[in-house]
């Protein structure tokens, strides 16, 4: 929306506007694409509106009994710059542009790891380790094991999966803050996994985890567009269909043995749930990440640090 100076909504109507009969001018917008923005607001509190062209301005009209409502509102959600919502209405979700260039490093920094396991004994030093991450403290191997493959194919599934579920949660909550929720969630989806299996002796590794937690956060946000945006002509609760949706890929991809029976169910399931709850939970609260968007390359950078942290840790 356009700044103060650009939008009124004095009143000052140009000389020889006439109004419906009924109707009265609330704003006056240089632009229809301001216009129809403050139209959105507008439908948003469940009132009807007029936009009528005049001269080199768009005028907004409403009924007469909903004018100061309306014009509250709309000054409003000027002054917090287009982030305000009519009360009790959810916030419309927004889209945001991202780059390639985040995934291209995800894919460098696992194929990067890969290469030097055949060099150094990562392995050893990252995977998961149930018995020393619960009695041993060690639980920077939440983190580490998410950059270790066993193999090509491994590695091959983890990066394309990963890439595809990331470029989803990019478009919502930006492209940094995307990275960071997928690799807490993962870590954390690897931390339960640890303690689910302790005090058996558990060892894994792979983005897996974290790629399932990907899923999971994208379920999490279908689930909390779905239950804000209800549609009461379904025989069915909308919000069971992200729900299906998610745990239909979940036992598509990462559930039952694998050819070599190292698949590891409990740790896909860990993360997947972790997703879930996180991914609603901050669905709610998308404005904050908009708000983040600018910031995102050092978002990124706390990524790779965390990372690099945790590799310190391992290899000390």
């Amino acid at each position: 929306m356009a700044s103060d100076k650009e939008v009124s909504f004095d009143l000052q109507v140009p000389e020889g506007f006439e109004a419906p009969p009924g109707w009265g001018p609330v704003a006056l917008y240089p632009s229809t694409q301001q216009a129809h923005e403050a139209g959105l607001a507008i439908l948003a509190m469940g009132h009807a509106y007029w936009l009528l062209p005049y001269e080199e301005t768009y005028i907004i009209c409403v009924a007469t009994g909903k004018l100061t409502a309306v014009r509250l509102e709309l000054e409003a959600v000027q002054k917090l710059g287009n982030q305000a919502v009519p009360q009790g209405r959810p916030a419309p979700y927004r889209e945001l542009d991202v780059s390639v260039l985040s995934f291209v490093l995800y894919a460098v920094v696992l194929c990067g790891c890969f290469a030097a396991q055949f060099a150094y004994p990562l392995k050893a030093a990252g995977r998961v380790d149930a018995v020393r991450m619960m009695e041993g403290g060690e639980w920077w191997r939440a983190i580490t094991s998410l950059t270790l493959h066993s193999d090509v194919v491994h590695l091959a599934s983890n990066t394309v999966a990963g890439i595809g579920f990331a470029f989803l949660l990019a478009r919502f909550f930006g492209a940094g803050a995307a990275w960071l929720l997928i690799m807490v969630t993962g870590a954390a989806g690897n931390a339960l996994n640890a303690w689910i299996h302790y005090p058996e002796v558990h060892l894994s590794i792979g983005a897996s985890t974290a790629v399932f937690a990907a899923l999971g956060l994208i379920t999490g946000i279908g689930l909390w567009v779905a239950v804000l945006q209800p549609a009461e002509r379904w025989t069915m609760p909308r919000w069971l269909i992200p729900v299906f949706g998610g745990l239909t890929l979940l036992g598509l991809l990462g559930v039952g043995e694998g050819l070599d029976g190292r698949i590891d169910v409990a740790a896909h399931i860990s993360g997947f749930l972790w997703g879930s709850i996180v991914g609603f939970l901050c669905a709610t609260r998308q404005v904050y990440f908009l708000r983040m968007a600018p910031h995102t390359k050092w978002i990124g950078l706390l990524v790779f640090a965390i990372i690099l942290a945790a590799w310190a840790a391992a290899l000390r």
